[in-house]
């Protein structure tokens, strides 16, 4: 279940990682004001990274 839900969650992540990467040079070259859903795409990616840390099983070097 664990990594059903991780791959879910990187797949969202990778989305709006390639959205991001196609708007925001756009964006860039017309110089306009950066709109509220480029925002919220990042912020959803941001949330996809944290929850896909948390959802990393722990190992630790010294086993």
């Amino acid at each position: 279940m664990r990594k059903k839900l991780a791959i879910l969650i990187l797949i969202v992540f990778l989305i709006q990682i390639g959205y991001l990467s196609y708007r925001l040079p756009q964006i860039i070259i017309l110089g306009e004001d950066i709109p509220p859903e480029i925002k919220l795409s990042a912020v959803i990616a941001g949330v996809c990274l944290g929850v896909m840390l948390l959802l990393k099983e722990y190992t630790s070097p010294f086993k």
